[in-house]
């Protein structure tokens, strides 16, 4: 039983990773762009804080591809994270630890209901700009009305990036560095510090974005890439438990 237990939760950790990867996909198809500057007789190439330039000359495909791969990715999100959370309730058994586990809960129960529509609100942005500026040729315009749906979903997308992005990230930076998610060394505990969704894209994305196109563009897949290095860290406590024997009472737990 401890075997076909830790078979199944390392499946269900996978299915999870592969649908980060296709957070990661959807965030290339919607944000990368060419070398050259999209449509080069504009003066800006953005409008506000979501409207890009870029928008106009992108694939329609690639955003109704990039809403899909939102929509599969947060069904193998949501096994990869709720497998993750079974396994940490059943590691974590102090009162102490608790609040830690809540939050975690919270994190990935937020992430599961927020990161399809996300996609979709910033690619719905993208397609009324787009199709506002084919329509009427008014490229203020319509960036005013794409900004004015962007800012109309601000609130529930501000909240989901503050109960997910930033609570998963306190919540992993506390269990490395607790020793709760079992790491032998301090070097392996700096190099986790960046397995979550703001470490990753803060310092490695910005870095990223400093270089030379097409080198730059990695700084796009990064936040996501950050979720699906969690469950990475998943995989080292699934193994770790599996060596003190806590997997034997998994089938009653999770």
């Amino acid at each position: 039983m401890n075997r076909m237990m830790k078979e199944r939760s390392q499946r269900l950790l996978l299915l999870g990773i592969a649908g980060c990867l296709l957070y990661v996909i959807g965030d290339f198809l919607f944000a990368a762009t060419g070398r050259e500057p999209a449509m080069g007789r504009v003066g800006t190439d953005q409008f506000g804080f979501m409207v890009r330039v870029a928008y106009l000359e992108m694939g329609t495909w690639r955003m109704v591809l990039s809403i899909l791969c939102g929509f599969f990715g947060t069904m193998l999100y949501y096994m990869g994270f709720h497998r993750m959370y079974g396994l940490l309730k059943l590691h974590l058994q102090q009162p102490k630890d608790q609040k830690w586990l809540r939050l975690f809960r919270v994190a990935y129960v937020t992430g599961t209901v927020a990161w399809a529509y996300v996609h979709a609100v910033f690619m719905i942005v993208a397609l009324v700009f787009k199709y506002v500026y084919q329509s009427y040729g008014d490229m203020q315009t319509a960036a005013d009305i794409a900004n004015r749906v962007f800012y109309a979903n601000a609130a529930p997308m501000l909240i989901s990036y503050i109960l997910c992005d930033v609570g998963l990230t306190v919540v992993m930076l506390v269990l490395v560095w607790t020793r709760r998610i079992p790491l032998k060394t301090t070097a392996q505990r700096v190099l986790a510090t960046f397995c979550n969704p703001m470490m990753l894209p803060g310092v490695i994305g910005n870095l990223f974005a400093q270089l030379p196109w097409p080198i730059d563009q990695l700084d796009h897949g990064t936040e996501s890439f950050g979720h699906a290095l969690v469950l990475m860290l998943g995989l080292v406590l699934l193994n770790a438990m599996e060596r003190k024997g806590e997997l034997r009472e998994a089938q009653y737990e999770l």
